[in-house]
């Protein structure tokens, strides 16, 4: 097979000079002209990205691939110098666009070169001193050669996603933590925590009128306030600033503000009005305020921020500087909202709720950021559907009414009212706002409810057909409501007890009923919703009784919800208000640590992470969601049979032994009985290890308080020592009493000594099934914590009368791939080895695996591996049924064909990586990234069960 076009070892930068060339606009290189662009029939958040474009002056976008009618999502604005050939004013620019935060990247043409400037990472545009700089972090002579690491230039990788792989790109071009949402949030919190420390002002102020300076700071430089306004509170002012340190002046001003705008979001109580004309530290307040300076201590807050650039959900997102009980708020990433939205909100599914009377509902709205990202879509979808004309303001306050929230904090309620008024304003233009009267309809107690949520529901408070519910509601063990313990009553008599009175799970199973027929609901739960063992009866409950479309499952991407020294896994669960079927399939979605990702720039899914589940299956199994984690099927059926043999802790009962975990020191229900402990040799839990046990770090037991002694009996020698972890550290001990602690399990056989040794050269020879099993039903180890299991875990070890496991070489394949790989993968991510660019020997070992499974069926020498092609980024892997060669001389029509399927699109939060098999006559074409986990040998399975039903369907 030959292969017609050249195919160009490295790329230009040719594709980044669209200026002033009068090209149309294409769909199909990812690169999109602003000047000419056609809005008719283009997906809605294309035309809202491109108006983007126009609006920054920008002459080009470029995206990812668009795939299946999915829509693209922006990569890059490119600019022309000749627009604006000023550096100071790029610069400008540049923090604008960091500031609004929804492109990584920005490339700017200048004669005989290309700068990149990201934003999606630190502020390069602030220099030594504190001022305003333009400095591109990367520049490139136009005409050069691009070396393989400059990912950056290659439009081949940005097209298709896989630039996004490589960790180092990911490193110099994300950072979530150095990004303008997170550290607005974490500059506000700290000035918040620095008002409080000097407190000039009493809590709740302080806090109400530091979110007030953020609002303020929207509006005028959006300039729906201007210096007009201000000057009528105070003669001789031009800024909001020079207000706020005058108590009787800015409370003129709010007083105005409330007036004009309406909807109570200026409002304070006349106590509050009172403090702030009589105050006398209001000055020290607001020069604090003005001149604190964001954590690199160059430039102050207001400075460093292009504030009517920010989205409106970030300014929701400070919810937690507002709310009296600061600790129960937490920031949303804003990636994560516009997912469920999309996943729920679908267009078709939007017209069909306009066309009615149904509205969206949170049933603990906070600040309201759900609410925002839907009336957004709610609004983008009014203008899809009336040809891209902008809405009046009364199109803008109906849309309002179908987004209504819930929330027992009223600050929340508060702020949750201003932020769907400030997204009302963003659909307008600034000469609009200002000739308004009574902009603002009033929200509170009309579509956003101060209540209980489980009040709101009895006192049915939200009075329309409820179409869609979606939100993230408080993860509590405990019942905060009066509300709530009567529905937990209830649940009880009707079902069973709730695991661990976990409030999330009761905000579910209530949201539930509240929707109409058909309606459906896209929830945050903790990810114990799916792997503890006590929320199984409420999981199958939950399954058996409502049509649940997909679970999206996070416990791999780490730091979502970070807050303190906490990491709550989570996962979204999204169902319909009908009934489920038992043949009914469930969308079980395994999301990825990648750079991306920890970005909170989206979420890519991989195809070997889409499962998808009979409904029956999902709702019995007790293994299927680890399983899914650590590859499919194929884990699933070797975690079943293995749990078919007799356990560790069957043989060891059986024997008569003492075995169990080591005892538990603490003050709380200390025991006197610890005379068997007291001074005795004490293995520290670090000090067994891969090596076993390193008797130099062997101690004497203190003096200290013994919450669980256990017995003498439990430390008597011979014993078979192990860790709880997920490597399973184990060593035998023959030389007298040793206690340890709870972190060990040990079994005591003093008359069996020879049995221990026994078990400990089991546990050696097969150490790696042993371990892949562990992992496959620990109900601890990823979800609540990184690398150590349960005593349950050690006791469930399978010991076979045989002493043989019996594995098959493909079962063989699972087991190593999931200790050498799947572990780290899930722990690390984008770190992990199975994210680094694959080996050579990896690659042959893929073939020699799919090869054997595809011959193994017809027949020894059928199919052969040929020479593979590697791509920036992917590599094209080739096989003939029979005699054949490819000529890779001119690989670029094939490469096209390939490459523009090697991504499924599907919103812009979500990516689908479809991962491409061609048949072309008697080859076989696979195109992946060439990242090690695309090419483990147990995907080599998965891809040869592919081939293989590929080739039934077509009737081989």
């Amino acid at each position: 097979m030959t292969l017609d076009e050249p195919c160009a070892s490295q790329a230009s930068v040719d594709w980044l000079l669209p200026a002033g060339d009068g090209r149309r606009v294409s769909h199909i290189d990812g690169l999109v002209t602003v000047s000419d662009y056609d809005y008719r029939g283009r997906p809605p958040e294309e035309v809202s990205i491109m108006e983007k474009a126009r609006s920054y002056g920008a002459r080009a976008v470029f995206f990812e691939a668009s795939r299946h009618g999915r829509a693209p999502v922006a990569q890059a604005f490119i600019f022309d110098s000749g627009d604006d050939p000023d550096d100071p004013g790029f610069a400008e620019l540049h923090k604008r666009l960091w500031s609004w935060g929804a492109i990584p990247l920005v490339y700017r043409v200048l004669p005989g070169s290309v700068q990149l400037f990201r934003c999606a990472h630190a502020p390069d545009f602030v220099g030594k001193d504190g001022t305003q700089i333009c400095e591109p972090v990367r520049t490139l002579a136009i005409g050069a050669q691009i070396a393989a690491e400059d990912a950056w230039w290659d439009a081949n990788r940005i097209r298709n996603g896989t630039i996004w792989d490589d960790p180092e790109v990911c490193k110099l071009m994300l950072s979530a933590q150095k990004a303008a949402h997170r550290t607005l949030v974490e500059a506000v919190r700290a000035l918040a925590a620095s008002l409080s420390e000097r407190k000039l002002l009493a809590p709740q102020l302080s806090r109400k009128l530091l979110i007030l300076s953020l609002l303020i700071a929207y509006l005028e430089e959006r300039s729906v306030l201007l210096p007009s306004d201000f000057e009528k509170v105070r003669r001789g002012t031009k800024r909001f600033f020079e207000v706020l340190g005058d108590g009787q002046a800015l409370s003129r001003l709010l007083i105005a503000l409330e007036e004009r705008f309406n909807g109570h979001v200026f409002r304070l109580t006349k106590e509050e009005h009172l403090s702030l004309v009589n105050n006398t530290e209001l000055v020290n307040y607001a020069r604090l305020v003005e001149g604190y300076e964001d954590g690199n201590g160059q430039m102050s807050l207001w400075r460093l921020y292009s504030f009517r650039d920010l989205p409106i959900e970030l300014i929701s997102n400070i919810y937690q500087l507002f709310v009296k009980d600061a600790s129960s708020s937490i920031y949303t990433p804003p990636a994560l909202v516009r997912l469920m939205l999309e996943e729920t909100l679908s267009w078709d599914k939007l017209d069909e709720l306009t066309a009615g009377e149904g509205v969206i509902l949170d049933p603990a709205c906070g600040s309201g950021v759900f609410l925002v990202e839907a009336y957004k879509r709610l609004v983008l979808h009014w203008r899809w559907r009336n040809d891209w004309v902008r809405p009046s303001i009364n199109d803008l306050r109906s849309l309002l009414e179908r987004v209504h929230g819930i929330d027992v904090e009223d600050g929340a309620i508060e702020l949750a009212a201003f932020s769907l008024c400030l997204s009302l304003c963003d659909a307008l233009q600034p000469e609009e706002i200002r000739s308004s009267v009574k902009l603002f309809p009033p929200l509170a107690d009309v579509t956003l409810h101060h209540s209980c949520f489980f009040d709101a529901k009895q006192m049915e408070l939200v009075k329309s057909p409820i179409s869609v519910i979606v939100g993230n509601p408080p993860f509590a063990s405990s019942l905060t409501t009066e509300g709530a313990r009567r529905c937990y009553d209830s649940y009880k008599k009707k079902h069973d007890y709730l695991a661990d009175k976990q409030l999330a799970y009761l905000f579910l199973h209530e949201a539930m009923e509240m929707l109409e027929e058909n309606g459906v609901l896209a929830m945050v739960e903790p990810a114990g919703f799916l792997y503890n063992q006590h929320s199984l009866s409420f999981r199958r409950s939950f399954l058996s009784r409502w049509k649940t479309r997909e679970i999206l499952d996070f416990v791999s991407v780490r730091g979502l919800f970070k807050k303190g020294g906490a990491d709550p896994k989570i996962i979204i669960v999204i169902a319909e208000a009908t009934s489920s079927k038992p043949d009914g399939r469930v969308l079980h979605a395994v999301f990825r640590r990648n750079g991306r990702a920890t970005a909170e720039q989206g979420f890519d899914i991989d195809y070997y992470d889409l499962h998808w589940l009979r409904n029956a299956d999902a709702t019995c199994s007790q293994d299927i969601w680890r399983a899914n984690l650590l590859g499919g099927n194929r884990v699933h059926e070797m975690i079943t049979r293995l749990r078919g043999y007799k356990t560790l802790k069957e043989f060891a009962t059986e024997r008569g032994w003492d075995f169990g975990e080591g005892y538990f020191g603490g003050q709380k229900n200390s025991s006197d009985n610890t005379q068997h402990l007291i001074g005795k040799p004490l293995l520290p839990t670090q000090a067994l290890g891969a090596k076993g046990i390193d008797r130099s770090l062997i101690i004497d037991v203190p003096d200290d308080p013994v919450k669980d002694p256990k017995s003498a009996n439990r430390f008597a020698a011979p014993l078979l020592l192990i860790k709880e972890h997920e490597n399973l550290y184990f060593d035998v001990w023959k030389d007298g009493y040793l206690t340890y602690k709870n972190e060990i399990v040990g079994f005591s056989a003093p008359d069996d000594p020879e049995e221990l040794s026994q078990i400990a050269n089991w546990l050696k020879k097969e150490s790696v099934a042993l371990r892949a099993y562990v992992a496959g039903i620990s109900s601890r180890l990823f979800t609540q914590r990184a690398t150590s299991i349960f005593n349950a875990d050690i006791f469930s070890i399978p010991y076979p009368e045989e002493r043989d496991l019996d594995l098959s070489a493909n079962e063989k394949i699972i087991a190593e791939d999931i200790v050498s790989f799947q572990r780290d993968f899930i722990r690390l991510g984008t770190s992990s080895p199975a994210m680094q660019k694959v080996s050579t020997d990896a690659l042959e070992a893929f073939d020699r695996v799919l090869v054997s499974q595809i011959n193994g069926v017809y027949g020894e020498g059928q199919l052969q591996a040929l020479p593979s092609e590697q791509w920036p980024g992917a590599i094209c892997k080739a096989y003939a049924f029979g005699d054949g060669t490819v000529d890779w001389s001119g690989a670029g029509e094939l490469r096209d064909r390939l490459d523009a399927l090697l991504y499924q699109r599907r919103g812009s939060s979500l990516t689908v990586t479809r991962i491409t098999r061609l048949y072309d006559k008697n080859f076989l074409f696979l195109l992946k990234p060439d990242r090690h986990r695309f090419w483990m040998r147990s995907i080599a399975l998965r891809d040869a069960d592919d081939v293989l039903a590929d080739l039934r369907e077509q009737g081989f």
